[in-house]
C-alpha cells in the first residue's frame, strides 16, 4: 500500500493516490478469503437483500468464532460519528447475542459501508455482481476459527468496515462505470469513493460544483450535505493533479506526487528482504514480500518480527499485533481470546478497555485518551506571547494514534498525513464557538504533529469542515527543513452548528505526536482556549 510520509517538507494533501476507497494505493490486491475465492459455486445475493445477508453472516462468523471479541470488531462503528444512534448498541456498552447483533449491524450497514452502494446500484449508477457478494458470505460461513475468519470479517474487498484502498482493491460486488461527462454522486465509504464518487476511479472522478467557487471541489458541503457533480477525466501520469480545490484526481492506484503535484503511474515490484523500498522523496519503490517497509528508518524492506521482539506498530509483527513487542494475535481464535483486530483493520491495536489495560494505563496515565490528564491540570502559565498556558513533557512510550488511514491506527482520518512515532494525549473542553490555539515544538530540531479526536477509546477525529477527512484546519504539522522543524500551529474552532444542529459543550482530546522516529522526544506546547 503507498503511503505517503511527510518529513522535513511542507505538508500539503497529497491526493488519493488511488483511492477508490481510502485514497491510499494497493499495488496488489487485498484478497477476498481464500474460503471465498474457493466457492465460485457460492449462492448469488441479490442487491436489495444484501446488508441483511452480510449481517447474517457476519453475526454467524462472530458468534462461532470472536465472541470474546465482540467489542473490537464494533468499535469502528462506534467511533463512526454517521452510526452514534447505535453506540449504545453495541459492545461493550450492551451485550449481544447472535440475533440482536443481526437487528442492530443490518440498519448499520444499511448507513456504512454498504448503504451508499446499494443505493446507487438500485439507481443505476453503478453496477452490482451478486455472484460476487455470494462468494463474500460464504466466505464468512465457511472460514475456520483464527487468521481464516479474521481475513473473512475484515475483508475490505467484502464486507469489511474499513473501505478498499483503491487501485485494483474495490468492493468486489459493486464496479462504477460512469465516464466523463456523466452525473455523478459521492459514495461514503471511505476518502476515495466519495471524491471519485459514482464515476470509474480507473478513467474519472466525481466533479462536484459549488456555486461560490470555481473548479471541482469537496464531495460535502459544510453542513455534511453531499453534492452533485459531474464525472471528469482523471489526470494521465506526468500530469498536473491537485489534492484541493480546485481538486485534479490521478486514476485510482496512481499516486500524485507531494514536491511535483504530477501523476504518477503505480510500482509494482516485488521487494525482498533488504531491497530499498522508498526513494529519498518517500515513493514507494514497490511491495515488501513476507516483509514490511521501514520508511522512516532504514529505508528498506525489513523481516517481520517474532512474538516477543520489541515493536511500534502491528505492520512490524509477523503475527500482526504490537503490545510494545509483537505478541500473539488471539482475536477469534479457536477457543476464545482477546485482543485487537488485524492491522488492516481500521481499529487501534493499542487501546484494550479490559481491567489489565486499565492497570498499565494507570501507570502513564496521559499515553491514551482513555486515561488523559485535562491540559488545564498539568499545565503553568505560558510566557509566549498570545499563548496563557504551557505544558511541557515527552512524547511517551507508545504509538497508539495515527491520522494516516492505511496505517490501521486511529483516527484514519487523512490520505497523506502520517504520525509513526510516539505521542500523548491530553483533554480539553471546548463550548461552541471556542477556539483552540496551540503551538507545539519538538527538541533535538523534530518534527511534531498536533491533531484532535472527539470520541474515547473509538477514537475518531471531528470532521468540523463536512470533507470526510482530516484536514488543516483539524491537524498541524511544523515544516522542517536543513536546519530543522518550525513548530506545529493548530487553531481549531468549534462550530456553533454541525450537521444543521446547534452543538453542545463537549470534550476533545489533543494528540502531540512526533511524526517520525521512536524515541520520547521532548516537547514544549504552548496554548490557549478563547
Amino acid at each position: 500500500m503507498h503511503t505517503f510520509v511527510w518529513s522535513c517538507r511542507p505538508v500539503m494533501a497529497v491526493l488519493l493516490a488511488a483511492a477508490a476507497g481510502t485514497g491510499c494505493s494497493s499495488a496488489t490486491p487485498s484478497p477476498v478469503s481464500g474460503d471465498a475465492a474457493a466457492s465460485a459455486d457460492a449462492a448469488p445475493v441479490a442487491a436489495e437483500s444484501l446488508t441483511a445477508s452480510a449481517a447474517r453472516s457476519i453475526c454467524g462468523a462472530l458468534f462461532r468464532c470472536c465472541d470474546d471479541d465482540l467489542a473490537e470488531y464494533f468499535a469502528p462503528y462506534a467511533a463512526n460519528e454517521r452510526l452514534a444512534a447505535f453506540r449504545d448498541r453495541l459492545p461493550p456498552a450492551a451485550t449481544l447475542d447472535e440475533a440482536g447483533c443481526r437487528a442492530v449491524l443490518e440498519p448499520m450497514l444499511d448507513i456504512l459501508p454498504l448503504g451508499d452502494w446499494v443505493r446507487a446500484a438500485a439507481a443505476g449508477q453503478v453496477r452490482f455482481d451478486p455472484a460476487a457478494a455470494g462468494r463474500c458470505t460464504a466466505a464468512l460461513e465457511g472460514a475456520a476459527c483464527g487468521p481464516a475468519v479474521r481475513e473473512a470479517l475484515w475483508d475490505s474487498a467484502c464486507f469489511g468496515f474499513a473501505p478498499p484502498a483503491g487501485g485494483v482493491e474495490q468492493r468486489s460486488m459493486f464496479t462504477r462505470t460512469r465516464q466523463a461527462g456523466e452525473a455523478c454522486t459521492p459514495i461514503r465509504d471511505g476518502v476515495g469513493a466519495s471524491f471519485y464518487g459514482t464515476c470509474d476511479p480507473a478513467a474519472a472522478f466525481c466533479c462536484y460544483a459549488d456555486p461560490a467557487r470555481t473548479g471541482c471541489q469537496y464531495p460535502f458541503d459544510g453542513q455534511g450535505n453531499a453534492r452533485t457533480g459531474t464525472c471528469q477525466a482523471t489526470a494521465a501520469d506526468g500530469a498536473r493533479c491537485s489534492p484541493t480545490a480546485p481538486v485534479q484526481l490521478c486514476a485510482t492506484g496512481h499516486d500524485c506526487d507531494a514536491d511535483t503535484l504530477t501523476c504518477l503511474a503505480p510500482v509494482t515490484a516485488d521487494l525482498a528482504v533488504g531491497a530499498a523500498c522508498v526513494s529519498a522523496g518517500f515513493q514507494l519503490l514497490g511491495t515488501c514480500r513476507d516483509s514490511y517497509c521501514d520508511v522512516l528508518g532504514t529505508g528498506t524492506c525489513e523481516a517481520l518480527r517474532a512474538d516477543g521482539v520489541a515493536c511500534t506498530s502491528g505492520e512490524q509483527c509477523r503475527s500482526t499485533r504490537c503490545d510494545t513487542v509483537c505478541v500473539a494475535n488471539e482475536v477469534c481464535a479457536p477457543g476464545g481470546g482477546g485482543g485487537a483486530p488485524p492491522a488492516d483493520a481500521g481499529v487501534d491495536a493499542g487501546i484494550d478497555a479490559s481491567p489489565d489495560a486499565a492497570v498499565d494505563a494507570a501507570m502513564t496515565s496521559n499515553e491514551s485518551c482513555l486515561l488523559a490528564p485535562t491540559l488545564a491540570s498539568v499545565s503553568t502559565s505560558s510566557p509566549a506571547p498570545g499563548f496563557t498556558s504551557r505544558l511541557a513533557g515527552t512524547c511517551g512510550t507508545a504509538h497508539d494514534y495515527n491520522p494516516l488511514n492505511s496505517s490501521g491506527l486511529p483516527p484514519a482520518c487523512a490520505f497523506a498525513y502520517d504520525a509513526r512515532g510516539r505521542e500523548v494525549v491530553h483533554a480539553v473542553t471546548l463550548s461552541p464557538g471556542q477556539r483552540l490555539k496551540a503551538r507545539l515544538e519538538l527538541a533535538g530540531g523534530k518534527q511534531g504533529a498536533l491533531y484532535l479526536l472527539d470520541t474515547c477509546p473509538g477514537a475518531s477525529w471531528p470532521d468540523f469542515d463536512g470533507t470526510g477527512a482530516c484536514g488543516s484546519n483539524e491537524y498541524a504539522v511544523g515544516f522542517c527543513n536543513v536546519v530543522g522543524c518550525d513548530p506545529a500551529n493548530l487553531s481549531v474552532t468549534y462550530p456553533m452548528m454541525i450537521g444543521g444542529q446547534p452543538t453542545q459543550p463537549a470534550t476533545f482530546w489533543l494528540v502531540i505526536d512526533e511524526v517520525a522516529g521512536d524515541t520520547a522526544a521532548g516537547f514544549t506546547l504552548d496554548w490557549q482556549v478563547q
